[in-house]
């Protein structure tokens, strides 16, 4: 099920190929949870557009709850993975709880 996405891009262009890995992303979290809500990152890259780290910035509502990770790291789409696979781990513990695990 799509999810609703925004993504906002601070100290950086829009790019299109970052929507995309952030949209993949969130369509392999709702396979873990089918009631997942809308979903807001955040791309900020500090210092000069060319230089500096990225900070990804993701919140979603699963299960009832607001999710929030923030990852840093000098390559977005990497960025973008980790905070991702801390919030596939938050949304299969919230599932499994639910479930009696």
């Amino acid at each position: 099920m799509a999810q609703a996405l925004q993504v906002t891009f601070h100290g950086i262009s829009r790019s299109e190929a970052v929507e995309q890995a952030v949209q993949k992303e969130l369509n392999d979290l709702g396979k873990f949870d089918r009631n997942l809500g809308p979903c807001h990152a955040t791309i900020t890259q500090e210092g000069h557009q060319t230089m500096g780290a990225f900070t990804v910035r993701v919140t979603v509502v699963s299960s009832g709850s607001d999710l929030v990770v923030s990852r840093t790291n000098t390559d977005v789409m990497l960025a973008i993975r980790e905070a991702f696979d801390t919030l596939r781990r938050s949304v299969k513990d919230a599932a499994e709880k639910l479930r009696g695990h």
